[in-house]
């Protein structure tokens, strides 16, 4: 078995500080195998606010990936909007904006939707999403194939936007070159499974998490999920602070199994 933990929407510059010895505590008590942070590491891309992120995900010392999210491009400097856009999340973050690793049968692929020519939408990039379908292809066939993006590839009920460009076509080009799971976050909000329910399934399995921190007025269910990866499906666990603790918890899972190209959610 092989233990992810997801994060998003860390937001670091506009974060509930009294929540972050607790995420961190509730993420070492879990034991990952790797982290996976799927952008908004920051509010406002600044250098102290990505030292800060990154000393919180090191601190964890576990393996880990980033990618960008549209909050991680500044907001407020067109120049360096305009002409270094990911200038401060490469110096301070990550040189690469579409990493990939390998931790046990799990292999993430990395992709940066983030636009600087908009301030909330995104895109999935064509020539990114090749490489990623050239890998899958090449790849090892006992594997399972992640896609970690900060904009969600098909939007849950409420919040159809179409705010990642190309998406649809993208999704399809990636199922056909084995794609199983894709990790998304950006509308700081809960779905496991999207589409995927009883008597329903689907090729690939979406996971949107809440905001790990963010502390914009309104939000709520901040956390992080566990999923764990076994050799024919999966379990998924949100974590979600709990305010009357003042720790992070777990929340009923749902177990699912992969057959025939189709996840299944497990009764």
């Amino acid at each position: 078995m092989t233990r992810l933990i997801h994060l998003t929407d860390l937001h670091f510059g506009l974060h509930h500080t009294d929540l972050v010895a607790p995420l961190r505590a509730a993420i070492l008590a879990n034991a990952p195998d790797v982290v996976v942070a799927s952008g908004d590491l920051t509010q406002r891309a600044r250098r102290g606010q990505f030292r800060a992120a990154m000393a919180f995900l090191r601190s964890l010392d576990t393996p880990f990936m980033v990618i960008p999210g549209n909050h991680d491009v500044p907001l407020f400097n067109p120049v360096s909007r305009l002409l270094t856009p990911f200038g401060a999340y490469r110096a301070m973050a990550s040189e690469d904006l579409a990493p990939a690793m390998q931790i046990g049968r799990l292999r993430l692929h990395g992709t940066n939707t983030a636009n600087p020519f908009r301030v909330r939408s995104g895109v999935a990039r064509a020539a990114q999403i090749d490489r990623i379908c050239q890998a899958m292809r090449a790849g090892p066939g006992n594997v399972t194939n992640i896609l970690v993006s900060h904009h969600p590839f098909e939007e849950p009920p409420g919040f159809d936007r179409g705010e990642t460009r190309g998406a649809p076509e993208a999704t399809d080009k990636l199922i056909r070159a084995g794609l199983h799971v894709i990790l998304s976050g950006h509308l700081h909000h809960w779905t496991i499974g999207l589409g995927i329910g009883p008597g329903t399934t689907r090729p690939v399995f979406q996971m949107q998490t809440g905001t790990a921190l963010c502390s914009r007025e309104g939000e709520r269910d901040h956390g992080f999920t566990v999923m764990d990866f076994a050799a024919r499906g999966m379990s998924v666990t949100p974590w979600m602070h709990d305010a009357h603790t003042t720790s992070f918890t777990p929340r009923p899972g749902s177990d699912y199994t992969y057959a025939n190209g189709q996840w299944h959610l497990r009764a």
